[in-house]
């Protein structure tokens, strides 16, 4: 199957008789709103790739990955290097004549220790990433996640090397040695081994113990850190919160400017709808306990269209004990009703202020979303669905880990009084 790109602009000035075809270890680029090194401007659903040299802009490849193939022009330099044209002998590579033709420098250091395991720029090479391709041929090839892929490059006549490695040779990320180790964690009975974390901070510990532990929360998936001035944790349902001068409390994960997207892994979500936020009674109102107790007793229905949903039953159930309000204190007010997912009629959901309930009709199970956990993976621009990464691109919270800088913020004026470090290190 051969996808045409939806914006070509490779200047076909030289096509090989017989063009050589490796493989690669290919990355998403990303960077919507962006200008490339061939001064394109990268919109959503793009399509082109980048080589690190200067010398393949404007040329065409064929890219290939699991019986689908898609033709993109290269229009921007990177992932790492800036002169390592590696399908070109000798001096004509470029910064590493010293090579083989066809290995590409970032392989060399990563796999080999070349250049003290470094790049042309003195980067440390962590994950060794040849190529990088524009979300619409990400999401055409079908790729989920970084992965080999087979490059035809159409200007270049030699016959093809044998591959760099398997095709099932899976890539850890290396740990970058000019950055600090974390420091070691205490396994005690605050450590959860699942996930590598450890509950440090007393007061969210306690609020953990108080509201359900890993039943309401998921596992913790991240270390204490400071998020817009406040301790926070991410846990995988939750994140919770502790700011000066107030008790512990839990995020409004879907607030607009923190998770507002619709579709996620595939599934249809159904938004905040205005009806039901303008029906909610309002904090501080007479009567607010009993009347918002009754609003979610009337907005959750355990029952819709003939389907054992249990939304009201698993809201009120979130905490053990007597007090509903306790409940609504982790879930949140709902703000959205029950609805199927469109691709899916097995799937029905509801969107409350904190979590998103899913029924599973195959299964008969209720129970809340990992929400957070994407959160943390919006938070680190990586391990994301196609579809979450691509309209969670203009958050100011995507793709701000950057360890080694300063706070390990990528973009602090977008996050500010925001530090990062060590917040994704497990131990």
């Amino acid at each position: 199957m051969l996808l045409q790109p939806s914006a070509a602009t490779a200047q076909e000035d030289l096509v090989a008789a017989s063009p050589v075809t490796v493989r690669l270890w290919a990355t998403r680029e990303g960077l919507t709103g962006r200008t490339t090194a061939a001064g394109h401007l990268i919109t959503a659903d793009d399509h082109f790739v980048a080589l690190p040299s200067r010398k393949a802009l404007n040329r065409s490849v064929i890219v290939a990955y699991r019986g689908k193939s898609v033709t993109a022009p290269v229009l921007d330099i990177g992932p790492w290097n800036r002169d390592d044209a590696w399908w070109e002998v000798g001096a004509a590579r470029g910064q590493f004549a010293d090579l083989p033709r066809f290995v590409p420098e970032v392989w060399a250091a990563y796999e080999n220790g070349y250049n003290d395991g470094r790049d042309g720029t003195g980067r440390f090479v962590t994950f060794p990433s040849m190529i990088d391709l524009s979300d619409g041929v990400y999401a055409d090839l079908g790729l989920q996640q970084a992965d080999w892929i087979d490059v035809t490059l159409s200007w270049v006549d030699a016959p093809s090397p044998p591959p760099l490695a398997p095709a099932d040779r899976k890539i850890v990320k290396k740990a970058d040695p000019s950055i600090p180790r974390p420091p070691d964690v205490t396994h005690d009975e605050r450590y959860f081994s699942e996930t590598g974390y450890r509950i440090d901070n007393d007061a969210i510990w306690s609020y953990f113990v108080a509201r359900g532990r890993v039943p309401v929360f998921g596992f913790p998936v991240s270390r204490t850190f400071v998020l817009l001035g406040c301790q926070v944790q991410v846990f995988q349902r939750q994140i919770a919160q502790s700011c000066a001068g107030r008790d512990v409390s839990l995020m409004n994960l879907l607030d607009p400017e923190i998770f507002p997207y619709e579709r996620v892994n595939g599934s249809a979500l159904p938004g905040a709808d205005p009806g039901v936020k303008a029906d909610t009674p309002a904090v501080g109102s007479p009567g607010y306990g009993s009347a918002i107790v009754d609003f979610v007793r009337s907005s959750a229905p355990d029952s819709f269209q003939g389907l054992a949903v249990g939304f009201g039953r698993t809201f009120f159930a979130a905490v053990a004990g007597e007090n509903p309000m306790l409940d609504l204190e982790i879930w949140g007010a709902p703000i959205s009703r029950p609805r199927r997912d469109p691709g899916n009629a097995n799937f029905v959901y509801q969107r409350f202020q904190r979590g998103v309930m899913h029924f599973d009709a195959v299964s008969g199970r209720t129970q809340g979303l990992l929400l957070a956990d994407y959160v943390k993976a919006i938070l680190r621009g990586r391990d994301l669905p196609a579809d979450l990464a691509q309209s969670a691109r203009g958050s100011k919270y995507f793709a701000q880990y950057c360890p080694g800088s300063g706070r390990w913020v990528c973009r602090a004026g977008d996050l500010p009084a925001t530090d990062l470090t060590f917040a994704f290190e497990s131990g």
